[in-house]
């Protein structure tokens, strides 16, 4: 008998992915979870048991950097290798599965929504021509086709009725952040992130569902969440309130976060549509200027006609947009290198959990940061 066969499934599982380079792993039950759809893992793997959380950190001194405007770039690349490392983790904790006679999913990371799972490139296409079409009407020194201009008109109503008539209501495929808590890797904090006991919110989060029955971790008793609410301060856009809460319950732990408001508010800023919303000393990094947005029912609408009218600009701002919505089609996990689309997540990045000394010098080095002009000039 190997050494390995007397570690029991659960261990070995942990091994490997600590192994593969895991900063934090643990298991919870598939029924613990299965109460919320957005977070029933049989959604993916019907008879589904169990499910493997596994986290990795971000690096403090990138992190500082992007918070700072020195450098972009290092925290774009490390998201990016981030995702992929968690994606090829999860598929060789899949595979493992699988080798002992169990059914598996690696699921997919950010931006797997349940609308999105035609994975339509005919309308990725669509938009694409649409951008370089709009491109050529404003060179002057490009003369359209009169066959080009009939198909830019039709593009035209047919692309922007779409986005116009878009379902801003985004489901994942399945909650990483539940089963993470379930799994007991951290606990929601007040803006809704996952909070860690030792990096705050700055993991990013997969997960293996499998028909395994393997044996749960506890959660959490302690949420590394303080409540100091630096998080609500650093975004841009208001995603979420200051003051007003709301209690959620994940695997019968019952949260009190902050407030929602539409998750509008976070798509007009966050993907780099708008730089600015409530605060006028910093930025994100989006170059494209300031946006006031309104405090009513209106803000979907409204965020709407923003990608719409990003389109219409052409050029960066159009590029822009079409690599966030080509990202909602192939997920984070497909995204390629190439493109730097972290353009926001302070919410996040800010926090360092019960370090409340790390966490406002972070908020402090974010508000000092000043504005960024066109960071693609």
């Amino acid at each position: 008998m190997t050494i390995l066969e007397t570690i029991s499934l659960e261990d070995q599982i942990k091994k490997i992915a600590k192994d593969e380079g895991v900063a934090l792993v643990g298991i919870c039950s598939a029924d613990s979870i299965k109460d919320k759809e957005f977070s029933d893992p049989n959604y993916l793997l019907p008879g589904s048991k169990s499910v493997i959380s596994i986290a990795i950190n971000y690096n403090n001194e990138v992190v500082r950097k992007y918070l700072t405007k020195d450098a972009r770039e290092p925290l774009n690349i490390e998201e990016t290798n981030t995702v992929k490392n968690l994606k090829r983790i999860g598929e060789k904790i899949k595979i493992f599965l699988e080798e002992k006679g169990y059914k598996a999913v690696n699921c997919d990371l950010n931006f797997d929504y349940r609308k999105n799972q035609a994975k339509n490139k005919a309308a990725i296409d669509g938009i694409k021509m649409l951008i370089d079409l709009i491109n050529k009407e404003k060179d002057n020194s490009n003369q359209m086709t009169k066959n080009e201009e009939k198909t830019l008109e039709r593009l035209k109503r047919m692309i922007f009725s779409g986005i116009r008539n878009t379902d801003l209501g985004f489901m994942p495929e399945l909650s990483h952040k539940c089963v993470a808590v379930a799994a007991g890797l951290g606990r929601i904090g007040w803006s809704g992130n996952l909070i860690t006991e030792k990096y705050g919110a700055r993991v990013t989060l997969n997960s293996v569902i499998t028909t395994a029955k393997l044996k749960p971790d506890k959660p959490l008793e302690k949420n590394p969440c303080t409540k100091c609410k630096i998080c609500e301060k650093s975004c841009q856009a208001g995603l979420f309130s200051k003051d007003e809460s709301q209690k959620i319950t994940i695997a019968g732990i019952e949260e009190t976060i902050a407030k929602r408001n539409s998750h509008a508010y976070c798509l007009a800023i966050c993907p780099g549509m708008k730089g600015q919303n409530r605060f006028k000393g910093w930025s994100t990094w989006s170059p494209f200027g300031p946006v006031s947005l309104p405090l009513d029912d209106t803000i979907d609408d409204f965020a709407r006609n923003l990608i719409v009218e990003a389109f219409q600009k052409g050029g960066k701002e159009a590029d822009n947009m079409f690599k966030f919505i080509r990202l909602n089609n192939i997920g984070l996990h497909n995204k390629p290198n190439e493109d730097l689309l972290l353009t926001c997540s302070f919410c996040q990045l800010v926090c360092s959990g019960a370090n409340m000394l790390e966490t406002k010098n972070n908020y402090k080095l974010l508000t000092n940061s000043g504005c960024v002009n066109d960071l693609y000039e």
